[in-house]
Order: structure tokens, then sequence, then C-alpha cells
């Protein structure tokens, strides 16, 4: 049975707004897979000293559910205790579940067992993908649900897919997982998030859920189209790209401090609301980076997932994370925040 949806963060005239008052979504990405559990609580301590509000987080797929049916929410896997925890240190959570999540991630989070069926169609409405992904839904979810905002809990939104207009038009499948999320207890606010192009908006996007964007530049141009597509919501960049990721045997990508701090300073004076990707990126730990192909040759992405971040790999804060900090402090109506900076970052005891 679908539930009444009342959720913790809903719009209204172009505006979110929490707990009925003006809102505005300063989050960053933080990946808990790819952070040490004993440090999740010191990185999200420094999203909090960055002056965000709010944390995002895939689930991939194929890090719980490595064999059909036996899933693991332990250890390294308890995203039920990294939401807690950043709720403690103040910061509401965004949750994208995919099925697909892309993220620079072993098979886009996609399990190996199943993308190895023959005949499967993935991120499609073919039957036996829906029914593996119902099953795994049917794991997780109620566990999302109960760490939302209507049940005391730190959850105000969940993503619908990823990005699925940068790889189809399949409507009625994006309406499958919307209707698979909220069929399994999902009340707080939906949202899709794609490229910003009409066709990556189009493919993508669900009427009556908020279409938000996923970008590194131009913000402007990416608020006239949200704002022509889907007039009175809210301007949500999904993604803003403050860094990029590494294949082996590239350069290390760096985007300057200046640079990334203008554009996020241009979708707060346009109204935006923003999450940072990634504001803490951490490590693909043993053999979980995933990988591209540009037609001719496989590109591994390296063990790091720096990406540029504004607090670095080791937990360093960078000129970036001053940067973008001085201009999330003068976002008009953002309460501020007294938060000390943290100290530098500790180190994992040795192993035993």
């Amino acid at each position: 049975m679908t539930l009444p949806r009342t959720p913790a963060l809903t719009h209204a005239d172009g505006t979110f707004l929490r707990a009925g008052r003006p809102h505005r979504v300063l989050s960053g990405s933080l990946h808990y897979f790819r952070v040490h559990p004993e440090q999740w609580a010191d990185r999200l301590d420094r999203l909090a000293a960055l002056g965000l509000n709010t944390v995002d987080t895939y689930v991939p797929w194929n890090f719980h559910e490595r064999r059909p049916g036996e899933a693991d929410f332990d250890g390294w896997r308890d995203i039920a205790r990294f939401a807690r925890l950043a709720q403690r240190t103040g910061l509401d959570v965004m949750v994208r579940p995919g099925p697909y999540i892309c993220a620079e991630w072993d098979n886009g989070g996609l399990p190996a067992w199943l993308t190895g069926t023959p005949g499967m169609r993935l991120r499609t409405s073919h039957g036996p993908y829906l029914e593996a992904v119902g099953r795994w839904f049917d794991v997780l979810v109620p566990r999302l649900a109960e760490l939302q905002a209507a049940h005391g809990g730190p959850v105000v939104a969940v993503q619908i897919e990823n990005e699925y207009g940068s790889y189809g038009d399949d409507h009625d499948y994006v309406r499958w997982v919307r209707d698979a999320l909220t069929g399994r207890g999902i009340t707080e606010l939906l949202y899709t998030a794609d490229g910003p192009t009409p066709l990556m908006l189009d493919g993508g996007s669900l009427t009556g859920e908020l279409a938000a964007a996923t970008f590194g530049s131009r913000p402007e141009d990416a608020a006239a189209l949200l704002r022509a597509r889907r007039p009175g919501e809210p301007f949500f960049c999904a993604e803003f790209w403050n860094g990029w990721f590494d294949h082996w045997g590239e350069k290390h990508h760096v985007r300057s401090s200046d640079s990334a701090a203008r554009d996020v300073g241009d979708i707060l004076d346009a109204g935006g609301s923003v999450s940072l990707y990634m504001a803490h990126g951490g490590t693909n730990f043993g053999l979980w980076a995933g990988a591209n192909h540009d037609g001719e040759s496989l590109q591994p992405t390296v063990t790091s997932y720096d990406s540029d971040a504004p607090v670095a790999e080791h937990g360093a804060l960078t000129p970036k994370f001053h940067a973008l900090r001085e201009r999330f402090a003068a976002v008009p109506g953002v309460p501020a925040r007294p938060r000390p900076l943290p100290a530098d970052p500790p180190l994992l005891p040795p192993a035993t």
C-alpha cells in the first residue's frame, strides 16, 4: 500500500520549505562506502564546518548484495549508522538508491550476477530486471523509510534512479522506480537529477516530481532551462562538479577555488540550492573503482576518489574549502553556523 506523502522538505512558488519555512539546500556528497567507518563522524563534521546543512550519498547495490539474496548492512555497509551520525552532526540526508548510481563505481553499482544474466536488459521495463530490482528494494527501501524525517530520522529526500536522461527515455521504467519507492514506505520528497539539456531533462524527469540538474558550469543556462521546463519549482543543482575524477594514466584533474566558488555563488545568487559533488571524495578501496570506455579503449578509474574536493581524500581542509565556506556563510536567510574548524584529521589506529 502506498502511504500518504507528507514530506519534511517541500517546495512552493520556486522555494524549498523546511518545516514550512523558506529553506536552501546546501548539500555535499560524501559516500559512506568510500570512507572508513571510523572516519565517518570526522568527515561529516568537516562538511558541517564547511557550512552545509545536508549530506547526500548513493547506495551501491553491489556493495551490499554481492550474492543474490545475501544483503549485508553491517559494519562498513551500515547505512543507518552513517545516517544517524549525520543527524547528530546536524545534517539532513538525501539518499540516492539508484538502482543504477554511476558514481565511477564498479558496474555503476549494479551486481555482476545481475548484469551477467543472459538476455538481461538493464534500466528498462524488462520484467526480469524489474523483478530483481524489486527484490533488492524489498530489503533496502524499508531501511531507508525508517530513517525518514517523518519517523524522527534525518532523511528528507530520495532520488529516483540516476541521470536517467543520459541513458534513455523509458518513462514507464522511471515511474516504476518511483512507485517502487513510495510503495515500500518512502514519503519524503522525491526528485530526479539529469544533465542540463532538454534531451536529458525530458528523458529522465517525471511529471509531478521535482526535477534537478547536474552540471559544473554555466549555472545561469541550467537555471533558465529548469525554470522554463518546470515553472514554480526550486532551482536545484543536485550535483555541482567542483572537481573531477581521474582515469589511470591521466593527469590529476583540478579546478581552481575561485572558479568553483564563483559558479556556486552564481547558483546561490540565482536563489538556487546546491549539492557539491564531491564535498569529500574518499577512496575506491579494493577493486571497487569503476571504468569508462571512450569507444576505443577501457578507461579505468584510479583508486583515489579525491576529486579535488573541498575536504581532501585524507581529510585536510583545502583552499577550496575556505573559499566555499566563505560563500556559503554569505547566503541570505541562512542562519550562521558558528561551527569551529576541525583539527587535522586523525589517522586510523594501526591494524592489530
